[in-house]
């Protein structure tokens, strides 16, 4: 697989992701609407989602988001780049059972909007067959955290560098 294969692929997981989250945070408003009777300004449902504990549960998406952005942003993809994108999605999004508190926090939630709306169903389906074109590779939760924030490592060094 050449660097111009993993960087559309790259980008390809990076869309779809981005579109389930988009679909989830719009399944939530809908949801919050009905439970208040109005629909909610912006800045309203942004307090909401930001200072509620009630949507903690979204900060593990938000994160692994921004360090997939930040990934494929990267000047050169490594297998080992993808791998760790792949297992770190599919952990989040695609295993029923989680194996900490906070994933199983998101994994519950997440399961209940995917049951409730057929919005979200087939955008979960277009992130599973984007993934499967990523290389799988086993690999410890530890590793995986670890290859993440190299990816902010390399990516600060990669503007450092730009800069100068």
């Amino acid at each position: 697989m050449d660097q111009n294969n993993h960087k559309a692929d790259a980008m390809a997981v990076r869309q779809a992701l981005w579109a389930l989250q988009k679909e989830v945070l719009s399944s939530l408003k809908e949801e919050f609407d009905k439970e208040t009777g109005y629909q909610t300004a912006p800045t309203e449902w942004f307090q909401a989602l930001t200072g509620s504990e009630r949507y903690q549960w979204l900060r593990e998406l938000t994160t692994l988001m921004a360090d997939i952005d930040i990934m494929t942003e990267l000047d050169f993809l490594t297998e080992q780049h993808l791998s760790v994108a792949r297992k770190e999605i599919e952990s989040l999004l695609l295993t029923v059972e989680a194996d900490d508190d906070v994933k199983n926090a998101f994994a519950k939630e997440y399961s209940r909007l995917l049951m409730s709306g057929m919005n979200l169903l087939p955008l979960h389906s277009q992130l599973k067959t984007a993934l499967q074109r990523l290389p799988q590779k086993e690999m410890d939760q530890d590793q995986s955290l670890a290859e993440r924030k190299a990816w902010h490592e390399e990516h600060r060094h990669q503007a450092k560098k730009r800069r100068n």
